[in-house]
């Protein structure tokens, strides 16, 4: 059913006739992102090449969070900047872009992995990650611009603790090795931003 969607707006951001070249080449924006609030800016530097910065944060979520077997009882914090270059192939509203994400969020409280109870924190393998997404911006009335992405942040989550106990220890290169087997976290994001 999702797909269905996904593929309603990718028919609908082709067919728009809304280009790069309909807005200014300096825009700021307002939006929420998987990540938490975010303040967004971007470039146009011409219809099919554009570079956009994201801060993102202010999402604090307390709760138990359950994940491969195990589960975290604590605070996920999260946030993050990212920079990529949106390329738009067809000169309309759809685009593809890339580029890095900074990761400052984590997740920090009681581990619990079978019979074992540890403190550590989940945060991302690489706190610099490639960032892949494709997304639309369609604008209307003067300036004005709605957007949406979604993608992928390439880098795997991981568990450390500072417990040195050798069956917390195990408990956290399995958990580990259960986490490397998938190598990205998803993004998705959702902005309101104004050209000049």
């Amino acid at each position: 059913m999702i797909l269905r969607y996904l593929i309603a707006i990718a028919v609908c951001a082709m067919a728009t006739t809304a280009t790069a070249q309909d807005r200014g080449a300096v825009s700021a924006g307002l939006g929420v992102t998987s990540f938490g609030y975010a303040l967004e800016g971007a470039y146009q530097l011409r219809p099919t090449l554009g570079l956009r910065g994201m801060i993102m944060g202010g999402f604090s979520i307390d709760d138990t969070f359950d994940y491969e077997g195990s589960s975290v009882n604590g605070t996920a914090d999260l946030g993050g900047t990212a920079v990529v270059a949106d390329y738009f192939p067809l000169a309309n509203a759809w685009r593809m872009s890339g580029g890095l994400f900074f990761s400052n969020s984590d997740v920090s409280g009681s581990f619990t992995e079978g019979a074992v109870n540890y403190d550590g924190k989940l945060t991302f393998e690489n706190d610099v990650a490639p960032m892949v997404t494709t997304g639309v911006r369609i604008g209307f009335g003067a300036g004005w611009g709605l957007s949406g992405d979604i993608g992928v942040i390439v880098s795997s989550l991981q568990v450390s603790s500072s417990n040195t106990t050798p069956t917390v220890q195990t408990a956290v290169q399995d958990t580990n090795a259960d986490l490397a087997d998938v190598p990205v976290f998803p993004f998705a994001g959702f902005a309101v931003s104004y050209a000049y």
